[in-house]
């Protein structure tokens, strides 16, 4: 079913199942009374499937039980049209204290606001920067369509003709480093730079070494998007100010993964990304939705939009004061790209 709602196809890799498996059944935070839902028909034959991934947050002082909802999928949806609704009202009615999404579509953003529950714009807002026009655009018609890969040349072509006739370019600039100083970092390096930096952030995930490691396990083993690149800014007297992972490929796409720092170094942050995600060769960078960054990003010729959405739902309204201020740690790491269901294949 997956395969088939996801990958228009019916082939089943042999490491597909054991993927679901670990993912949402046997993982360190596993939660026996916040599981994945089934919708069973009549015959008994398993119609409808929303992958639930358990996670501990914690707010001001309070240990808090979520649940991520994600990879919702119905078979012959036109015979059965309440499917979905019906799986995501079971999702809701669980025993978690926070209910989450962050890769809602359209049609799943149709379902929670038939619940009132409505978007939160701050964490929904996908952006996208874009280096080099005509590779990104080859890359884009690459995910159509494989054939156009024999485009790449004509694309870096293109982009190196604009670049050296004077034309107005997009390639983002090495800017000197002001209060902060970025540096490639280690994986360790910047988990460290993680489990640090998250406390700045009222709602935040209960991360420890260990939980952490594992998710950045499953991270790096996403290879569509590229190879991931860590780095770590520190100030002039040597304290940790933010920190950055993304995947990234030549004439690629990269997508953010993870980004943490202070208020008033962000800009520093964002420009530090974008030169080196450009000096790497990729072709654009994209992201979900950082409100910490988002006034930085709109200053430096990023296009946002709406691909995917970010959905909260809780019954003590206390709990989604820091998402609607912008200031909880939930997407990323803190969500669900770090899964391998998101933009990666399997063999």
């Amino acid at each position: 079913m997956f395969q088939k709602t996801f990958r228009k196809v019916d082939t089943l890799p042999s490491t597909l199942v054991p993927y679901l498996g670990t993912v949402f059944l046997d993982h360190p935070w596993a939660d026996a009374d916040i599981r994945s839902k089934v919708l069973v028909g009549a015959a008994g034959k398993v119609e409808g499937f929303i992958g639930v991934f358990p996670m501990r947050l914690e707010w001001e002082g309070r240990s808090l039980r979520a649940a991520f909802a994600g990879s919702m999928m119905v078979e012959g949806h036109e015979r059965n049209p309440l499917a979905g609704a019906r799986l995501l009202r079971a999702f809701l009615a669980g025993p978690q204290d926070i209910s989450l999404t962050e890769t809602a579509n359209a049609v799943t953003l149709g379902m929670w606001q038939k619940l009132s529950l409505p978007p939160d714009l701050g964490y929904s807002l996908n952006w996208l920067r874009i280096f080099r026009p005509a590779e990104a655009a080859v890359n884009v018609m690459e995910m159509v369509s494989g054939v156009a890969r024999v485009l790449r040349p004509i694309g870096s072509f293109a982009d190196l003709v604009v670049e050296r006739s004077g034309l107005s370019t997009l390639r983002a600039p090495v800017s000197p480093a002001r209060r902060v100083q970025f540096q490639d970092a280690t994986r360790e390096e910047f988990r460290d730079a993680v489990l640090t930096l998250k406390d700045a952030f009222p709602l935040r995930p209960q991360w420890d070494r260990p939980w952490l490691d594992w998710l950045l396990d499953h991270a790096a083993q996403k290879r569509n998007f590229g190879e991931v690149a860590w780095r770590v800014g520190l100030s002039r007297n040597g304290e940790l100010a933010g920190c950055y992972g993304y995947f990234g490929r030549p004439r690629g796409i990269g997508r953010l993964l993870q980004a943490l720092c202070a208020p008033a170094v962000a800009g520093e942050l964002v420009d530090d990304l974008f030169a080196h995600a450009d000096q790497s060769g990729c072709a654009g960078l994209r992201g979900a939705g950082h409100p910490w960054l988002t006034p930085d990003l709109l200053t430096r010729r990023t296009a946002f939009l709406g691909r995917t959405y970010y959905l909260a739902h809780a019954r003590d309204k206390a709990l989604l004061q820091p998402i609607q201020s912008g200031q909880a740690l939930i997407t990323g790491l803190a969500g669900e790209n770090w899964m391998r269901l998101i933009g990666d294949s399997f063999d």
